[in-house]
């Protein structure tokens, strides 16, 4: 019996040590572009952000590429303590370019609403900055 309970035991440990440094947050995972991934019914959303340079990219069920043009969708950015600000999103095939300016911020807030499956969904995303 005590064999078994440190078989168990080690077994537990060198599961949690296989997964450790994976965690990019609930409901994501880490995809082609290096993104954050956020997956809905029928599309999934990477997120991809370099310097200023927002690109949210768009993948079917199969987590092949889509046409960002089949999708209607606006996109908010939050600073802490301060109003939700629209953003421009620009159709770039399959993603969409935007460009934000988080002033020395520590992190924000993006909130992507699309529609897609016939219905509404809203998709948030917090950022956080690499500093210079």
């Amino acid at each position: 019996m005590r064999n078994l309970f440190f078989s168990l035991l080690a077994t537990i440990s060198l599961t949690a040590w296989a997964h450790e440094g994976h965690d990019y947050g609930p409901g994501s995972v880490q995809l082609f572009k290096g993104g954050i991934i956020r997956s809905l019914e029928t599309v999934n959303l990477e997120l991809v952000t370099q310097g200023k340079d927002i690109k949210i990219y768009i993948y079917d069920t199969k987590l092949k590429a889509a046409d960002v043009t089949k999708y209607p969708v606006s996109l908010t950015v939050t600073l802490p303590k301060k109003k939700a600000e629209a953003l421009q999103l620009t159709p770039q095939g399959d993603h969409w370019l935007t460009s934000f300016d988080a002033k020395n911020a520590h992190r924000f807030d993006l909130v992507l609403a699309i529609k897609q499956g016939g219905h509404d969904d809203k998709v948030k995303w917090t950022v956080e900055p690499k500093r210079k």
